[in-house]
């Protein structure tokens, strides 16, 4: 059975509600803090199971870089349309191409393949490739820099997306707490305390705490992640549960990142609560 309403607030790539979407699907490109290697574990935490799908998905995310991204998961045209963007680049110097797409990268974003194409590319070779930006010059080796993430890696990556939903709302603006039908769930992944803030937001914990006592408030199940237990939704029932072994792929070892908790309204599936 389908989940009926399903939101991610701080969506970013929306690894969560991809894996709720498809089995095994997950982002083409990989963000800090992303939650794509806990996407299995959070959901069975949740009582959800990858695949199960859910009848409407609504994505929280103010940064305009991610809501390109995320446009592809309900258009399979403009994902393979970015993808051919992305070939013609082949025979670019890999130097050069980055430092044209991240001059591009200040300008108006508008809903485009050519968009999408050079939003993906800086992403993967921010994250994945070898040179990491302008302040950190001693990665970049002149004409002999090549990066980790291969074009053409990008492009199967984006044409393996699938087609998340035709009833998916994507918004900037947070999502105010309203009646959902049973069974709806809220995630929130908002940037850790300690921790790298996101580009486009420092959500304070007292904001957090607010916004998922409102969403319980308002007869949704609620589940919350971040780096230590919250206290504060703890004292009042909530339920916390550590899911720092349970990472899929690879491990975090440059993120001051390194434990991962799920506060929830209900106790765990499937497993013994912490508190």
């Amino acid at each position: 059975m389908s989940v009926p309403v399903f939101i991610e607030l701080c969506a970013g790539t929306a690894a969560l509600s991809l894996r709720l979407a498809r089995a095994r699907a997950k982002p083409p490109v990989s963000r800090m803090g992303a939650k794509t290697g806990y996407a299995d574990a959070i959901l069975s935490r949740m009582g959800l199971q990858p695949g199960q799908g859910a009848e409407r998905y609504i994505w929280a995310e103010p940064e305009a870089g991610p809501r390109l991204l995320l446009e592809c998961y309900r258009n399979a045209e403009l994902a393979h349309a970015a993808a051919e963007v992305v070939r013609g680049w082949a025979d670019e110097q890999p130097r050069a191409l980055w430092d044209r797409l991240c001059a591009q990268a200040c300008a108006p974003l508008d809903i485009t393949a050519e968009a999408v194409a050079g939003f993906v590319v800086r992403e993967g070779w921010s994250n994945g490739g070898r040179y990491m930006g302008p302040d950190r010059p001693s990665k970049c080796h002149g004409a002999g820099w090549t990066a980790s993430i291969t074009l053409r890696g990008l492009c199967n990556r984006l044409e393996a997306l699938p087609s998340v939903c035709a009833r998916l709302c994507i918004t900037a603006l947070a999502v105010k707490p309203a009646r959902l039908p049973a069974g709806s769930w809220v995630y929130i992944d908002p940037p850790y305390v300690g921790t790298t803030k996101y580009a486009h937001d420092d959500l304070p914990r007292a904001e957090v705490v607010r916004l998922a006592r409102a969403w319980h408030a308002a007869g949704v199940h609620v589940a919350v992640s971040e780096a230590v237990p919250l206290a504060e939704l703890v004292a009042h029932g909530w339920h916390a549960h550590e899911l720092t072994h349970e990472r899929v792929g690879a491990r975090r070892t440059f993120s001051k990142q390194q434990r991962e908790w799920l506060t929830l309204t209900r106790a765990p599936r499937g497993q013994l609560s912490w508190f």
